[in-house]
């Protein structure tokens, strides 16, 4: 009895799943017809494809729906709200192109949402994600809004494989991806170019994954941790020709950052203002005027088997920056490989210095005090 109570449990599942996806349906919108007038006629799960036009409203989506444009429609939102507004859990958008008038493309206050393969340009943020938790937003081309995608208390996000480019309009704090007091969030295999002051912005944001991004001229920072963005991995980035630093900590502990590239910026990697306990490990900075740089009381930091090559300074470490680790670190043809104005800085961990170009017996780091006295010669490839 028991395995036949089963079955016809296991059976009345199958049955209504069946005639759920039977009720499903596809609706055509074409030019001219309304977006949101479908929408609302729609039923739970139902799908909706847009012809190629121009659709000038704006769209409030409160079921679970998906929308689907063919041939790259327009949706042009003007200046009265979002272009597309989200409520409900589990919407799918993709394959639009969508303008408002400095309003939000696309502002997500629900969950498990897919965000793909759209086109948003002229919006105050492209992507908005207040509250918001498990959505995937990939493969988007995001370009000349004022923010590029913006997470404000929002967590477990995936934001993967977008193009974010030239968000730099009209505003002094304008970046390309912009977290605030969000965590859990996953920042993978994005390309941003010419986003302002910083393309890759954590404020009070922790536990975050940043991973695999290329990032380039920026005014400022290619990634930026500020106000206690605390505990996330920062690694296997490309930062590149920022006009600061392409990896920036300000009051940010316990971070690792590793396996990352920084090459033609002011400083390859800056921590400061009490930017304590971070690990950098395995990066690599090359042709900046500062490779690796602890400033303003940066302290308890540990630096380990970095490669830094022909920058002005390999590692520069500031009168304030103190009680740091530095050990294994190759230090190659820098014009000043290693400087050292801080307090009790610690260049080797008792069996281990740093590998230098230009080696002595016992290596006196210019600056201060600091002494490595187990210096390596670099190995021969």
């Amino acid at each position: 009895m028991k395995h036949k109570a089963e079955y016809l449990a296991v059976l009345a599942t199958t049955i209504i799943i069946m005639s759920s996806s039977a009720l499903a349906a596809t609706t055509l919108v074409q030019s001219g017809e309304s977006i949101q007038a479908a929408i609302d006629k729609a039923n739970t799960n139902d799908s909706i494809s847009i012809q190629s036009g121009v659709y000038r409203e704006s769209l409030n989506i409160s079921k679970t729906i998906t929308l689907v444009g063919i041939g790259r429609p327009l949706l042009d939102g003007g200046a009265i709200n979002s272009a597309i507004i989200l409520q409900a859990d589990g919407v799918n958008i993709s394959g639009f192109d969508i303008r408002t008038m400095r309003r939000t493309g696309i502002y997500v206050r629900s969950n498990n949402n897919i965000i793909y393969n759209n086109t948003i340009s002229n919006c105050l943020d492209g992507i908005r994600l207040d509250y918001s938790r498990s959505n995937r937003i990939s493969s988007n081309d995001i370009n000349n809004n004022t923010n590029g995608i913006t997470l404000y208390a929002s967590e477990r996000n995936q934001i993967a494989n977008n193009t974010v480019r030239d968000n730099n309009i009209d505003e002094e704090s304008d970046c390309g991806i912009f977290l605030a007091y969000s965590k859990d969030n996953v920042i993978v295999n994005n390309d941003l170019t010419n986003n302002g002051d910083t393309s890759l912005s954590l404020r009070s944001s922790s536990g975050n994954t940043l991973r695999g991004n290329i990032i380039s001229y920026n005014d400022w920072y290619a990634i930026s941790l500020s106000d206690s963005s605390n505990q996330n991995l920062i690694e296997k980035n490309s930062a590149l020709r920022n006009r600061d630093a392409g990896i920036y900590l300000d009051n940010s502990r316990e971070n690792i950052i590793r396996k990352n590239t920084a090459s033609d910026n002011s400083r390859g990697i800056y921590l400061c203002y009490d930017s304590n306990d971070n690990l950098l490990q395995d990066n690599n900075v090359t042709f900046n005027e500062k490779g690796l740089q602890l400033a303003t009381h940066a302290s308890n930091n540990t630096l380990q088997n970095n490669t830094a090559i022909e920058n002005g300074y390999g590692i520069y470490l500031s009168f304030s920056s103190g009680w740091n680790l530095l050990f294994s670190n190759h230090l190659i043809d820098n014009s000043c490989n290693a400087y050292d104005l801080g307090q009790s800085n610690r260049w080797d961990n008792g069996n281990l210095g740093n590998y230098y170009s230009d080696l002595g017996r016992i290596l006196y780091i210019p600056g201060g005090p600091g002494v490595d006295r187990h210096p390596m010669t670099e190995p021969q490839l």
